[in-house]
């Protein structure tokens, strides 16, 4: 998302990707990264946001190869 800020000249995009870098950098080992979140400067970094059905699908089935489960 910072790059397509960049390439689009989005002064607003840009600030927002580089907090919530910083947010990810400090945030996402505690589990402190909301469901779903588009990662949009123009969304809220703290907003859950609805998964489709067969996105959760793939990912719980990721997640559960990387618990060895």
């Amino acid at each position: 998302m910072f790059m397509l800020g960049w390439r689009q000249r989005d002064i607003s995009e840009l600030l927002g990707q580089l907090l919530r870098i910083a947010g990810a950098a400090t945030k996402t080992g505690f589990g402190l990264v909301p469901v779903g979140n588009t990662g949009g400067a123009n969304i809220s970094p703290f907003k859950r946001l609805p998964v489709d059905t067969e996105l959760a699908a793939i990912i719980d089935g990721v997640q559960s190869k990387a618990r060895g489960t």
